[in-house]
């Protein structure tokens, strides 16, 4: 789990990403406010970004002495939010929602996906759906470490991450093909609709500076950009967040509608916090896993910064929950990087 280093702060959530409960608090507290009764060109600009993996594995079940190809079409890793910062289809977003997922996780760290990670991925992919649709008993078969005709050993099934490491330790598969896939789909399309996206460029990690670029094709697309904010906010400011909560499982819980559509929530700006020489705000706007990447938008509907954690502080009145967005001056830095026109206000 990532951490601040800032000692008024006690952050347990991550990626805005990360406190599921407050869903159910928030929305019966009518934190959130469907995005229809908001600004229209603001909400169209809002775009929903899956992370995820796709590819074709080999792989050999000794037990029916088979071999069988599985096309991973797509496996979504996790999910966040973007917005549209040029009309020729430049999206900004936060770095850990196109990052490695585990390295966050597991190390706090940003990083993109190597080779090797997509191919984690996807071979953990194509068990999940070889057990799903051909052997259900694969897991426990190998786990045994027999063949077929040997006494079965009781033991509670296996996981995936079990099993795909088995797998691999047996030589029994065999990737084929792997690549990376980030999807955007955007506001007012219908929910199954998805626009494949490459990846630009990424903030500094070691800085945390948790910001990305990606690309869309715009054919065929009206898109509205938003307008980006040079302008230091301050203490009291009113701060608009746009974004698309996730259930449990990592996808967007209106995603079964159809037409997609961001919600939001707002706040007063409550301070600065510097961490590893970046620039982080923070907001008394509540959010959720899925906010991340978002826009957090000034009462000019200007961009000040894209939010990226949940926080909550420890004080005399008890624990208060909020979030923390990055400056929009990383925005211009990466944009200016890779001569990507904006509008700076």
């Amino acid at each position: 789990m990532k951490h601040l280093k800032h000692s008024t702060l006690v952050v347990i959530a991550i990626l805005v990403a990360i406190l599921g409960v407050l869903a159910q608090n928030a929305i019966g507290n009518n934190y959130y406010i469907q995005s229809s009764d908001s600004n229209s060109k603001t909400v169209g600009s809002v775009v929903y970004i899956e992370n995820g993996v796709t590819g074709v594995v080999a792989i050999t079940d000794p037990f029916v002495n088979k071999t069988t190809d599985i096309n991973v079409e797509y496996a979504p890793l996790d999910s966040g939010s973007g917005f549209i910062v040029n009309s020729n289809g430049y999206i900004i977003t936060a770095f850990h929602v196109v990052g490695d997922p585990l390295a966050l996780t597991n190390n706090n760290t940003l990083k993109l996906m190597n080779s090797t990670d997509v191919q984690n991925y996807i071979e953990k992919a194509a068990v999940e759906g070889y057990i799903t649709d051909y052997n259900p008993q694969l897991g426990s078969e190998l786990a045994t470490n027999t063949l077929p005709g040997n006494p079965m050993m009781l033991q509670a099934q296996p996981d995936v991450n079990s099993t795909t490491a088995r797998l691999i330790q047996q030589n029994l598969i065999t990737v084929i093909s792997a690549k990376q896939q980030i999807k955007v789909k955007l506001p007012g399309n219908t929910a199954g609709n998805s626009i494949n996206a490459n990846l630009i460029d990424v903030g500094n990690p070691n800085t945390d500076q948790d910001v990305a670029l990606l690309k869309i094709n715009t054919l065929f697309q009206s898109l509205h950009s938003l307008s980006i904010s040079s302008t230091k906010p301050t203490n009291g400011d009113k701060v608009s967040i746009y974004g698309y909560p996730v259930l449990s499982s990592g996808m967007y819980s209106d995603f079964n509608q159809s037409i997609i559509q961001p919600s939001s929530t707002t706040g007063k700006l409550t301070g600065v916090i510097p961490n590893n020489g970046t620039i982080f705000y923070q907001t008394s706007a509540i959010t959720e896993h899925g906010y991340s990447g978002g826009p957090a938008l000034n009462s000019q509907n200007n961009v000040m910064g894209i939010i990226i954690y949940s926080v909550i502080t420890n004080n005399q009145q008890g624990n208060q929950t909020s979030s923390l967005f990055l400056s929009s001056n990383y925005i211009i830095q990466l944009c200016n990087k890779n001569n990507v026109s904006i509008h700076v206000v």
